[in-house]
């Protein structure tokens, strides 16, 4: 009853402040080391003219009060109403010496409402750059987000300015096109957290058929069919529309048909656009074949994700798409006591066995949410401070391990995982355990450790799916993490919307047949006519801005 009052509570102030005019345009900083701001003094240079970042002590002595404003996760909040009543969140007041008053929304819809009131916390931890129009640059335009100056971020978040500048792509990308440090970015520390996505198949009975992990589409389109037609499977395949999506735009079984990916990605710094070009039409030749034979279920177009996890794990389908973690390592654990039941990831389809595919599941080093300080906040730098703290070696410990003695012990060295956390007590799964110590399992302001993953997915089957998963060139191609500028953005958005809705519709009708293949060039035809073309453009200048902060 508590928690449902606080969320109505929230709802009615969202809904009040909605008659409140949105902003003034926020305050532009000249470049990352501009002198003075909002009366912030320029911090002592060396003799290169560079920052020298000063030092902040932790715990902050009578630091005073913040709001920090956040989406509710669903890990958590049948148990808490609060992130602050975690035992993460106490400890990060105890550690910071900062008080935290919590703005709970329940989605993304909602946090974008918050926005539009004007009613802002000191803090908003949101994912800017796909669910708000424009991103991160935009915000600031909107007078949203107060833009971070070097010299603000060298006095007042040395630790994360340090990190900033240890990688130019880590600068590039919590950068915008006006060379403003937006926010405080979510990290990837190592190229093995960047992957863990791909095609998983009932291993178990691929050897009682004697049959070879495919890799090629040949190879696949037989492993399905003999699930078909030796183990009476009704739906050897089970994948959603959103899967389709992913297994195209994640480039899973693109690769052998000599496209790199279905999405936009570019070689050599320029720009392409899968669903574009001629070789497309031949992946969806092959995924008509696989609908046409009975190999794809043929409800993919309306099945849900619980619907595809019933199938993989009830024996109704025999091949399916996930995560490392919330596919391939649920099912698994799921299933545990059912015997002989067995996953393994397969590789990323390729023309020729043994050859590395061209793409796949791959991040950029700066992904996911962003926690920034914003235009109205009246405490900016001690905003900055407790951000900062995600990024010195405490707070890389709390967010990554949590509570040193509660949810990990350093044993040789290395923080390991209780089993309040591997093996819950209270019948808690990894991510439901892990959401009240730590922030890993999703994203925030720090950044992540690979000995997190090396826990969270230390099954054998993960591991040997993640070393076939990661046998790709993605990297080569991968678009970063680019910010259109704010004079295309509505038009990039508007061509963008209607090429994408087309491009939905068309590859469903293409897949079930109810569109002809030979219509393919009146498709690629229909996107030059929707502006196709200035897409690209405008994707190339975002690209080419990127390359030169």
């Amino acid at each position: 009853m508590e928690k449902d009052k606080k969320r109505v509570s929230v709802l009615i102030l969202i809904l009040a402040m909605m008659s409140i005019s949105i902003f003034a345009c926020g305050k532009k900083a000249d470049d990352l080391t501009s002198g003075k701001q909002d009366g912030i003094q320029t911090s002592e240079t060396d003799g290169e003219n560079k920052e020298r970042p000063a030092e902040i002590s932790y715990p902050l002595i009578n630091s005073g009060k913040l709001t920090f404003g956040m989406v509710m996760s669903s890990a958590w909040s049948d148990r808490f109403n609060n992130f602050m009543d975690l035992p993460l969140g106490k400890a990060l007041s105890e550690q910071t010496g900062i008080e935290i008053e919590m703005v709970h929304v329940e989605n993304n819809t909602a946090m974008n409402l918050l926005i539009a009131s004007g009613n802002l916390p000191d803090i908003i931890l949101f994912n800017f750059q796909s669910q708000y129009t424009g991103g991160e640059a935009k915000a600031i335009d909107d007078g949203v987000i107060y833009p971070l100056t070097g010299d603000f971020l060298a006095e007042n978040a040395p630790e994360y300015w340090k990190v900033l500048n240890s990688d130019e792509d880590y600068m590039r990308g919590s950068t915008t096109p006006e060379k403003e440090v937006y926010g405080f970015t979510f990290i990837l520390g190592d190229e093995e957290l960047k992957t863990g996505y791909g095609l998983t198949v009932r291993d178990d009975w691929c050897k009682e058929l004697g049959i070879e992990l495919p890799e090629t589409p040949e190879e696949f389109y037989n492993m399905l069919a003999a699930f078909r037609d030796r183990k009476g499977v009704a739906a050897p395949l089970s994948v959603c529309s959103d899967d389709i999506e992913s297994l195209l735009d994640r480039g899973i079984i693109t690769s052998a048909f000599d496209l790199v990916t279905r999405d936009i990605y570019m070689e050599d710094k320029q720009v392409q656009i899968g669903y574009a070009q001629e070789e497309y039409k031949d992946v969806l030749v092959y995924l008509n074949k696989l609908y046409s034979g009975g190999l794809l279920d043929a409800n993919f177009s309306t099945l849900d994700s619980a619907t595809v996890t019933s199938n993989i794990l009830s024996g109704q389908s025999g091949a399916a798409s996930g995560a490392l973690n919330g596919g391939l390592g649920t099912w698994l654990q799921t299933n545990k006591e059912v015997e002989n039941y067995s996953l393994a990831g397969i590789h990323n389809l390729v023309k020729n066995r043994g050859d590395k595919a061209l793409y796949g599941h791959y991040n950029t080093d700066v992904v996911g949410g962003t926690a920034v300080i914003t235009s109205t906040s009246r405490n900016k730098e001690l905003a900055a401070k407790l951000l900062n703290f995600g990024y010195t070696e405490a707070g890389h410990m709390l967010y990554n391990f949590g509570v040193e003695g509660e949810s990990y012990e350093l044993v040789n060295g290395y923080p390991t995982y209780t089993d309040y956390i591997m093996n819950n007590p209270g019948g808690l799964s990894k991510q439901q355990a892990m959401s009240e110590y730590i922030l890993a399992f999703g994203n925030g302001p720090f950044v992540q450790d690979k000995r997190y993953l090396e826990q969270y997915a230390d099954l054998p089957e993960q591991k040997q799916a993640m070393e076939i998963w990661m046998d790709n060139d993605a990297a080569l191609y991968k678009l970063p993490r680019i910010s259109i500028n704010a004079d295309s953005i509505s038009e990039y958005s508007s061509i963008l919307s209607d090429i994408k809705t087309y491009l939905d519709e068309m590859t469903i009708k293409f897949i079930r047949g109810t569109e002809s293949l030979d219509n393919y060039d009146g498709y690629l035809a229909r996107l030059d006519e929707m502006g196709i073309e200035r897409i690209r453009e405008i994707v190339q200048d975002a690209v080419d801005e990127y390359y030169s902060r």
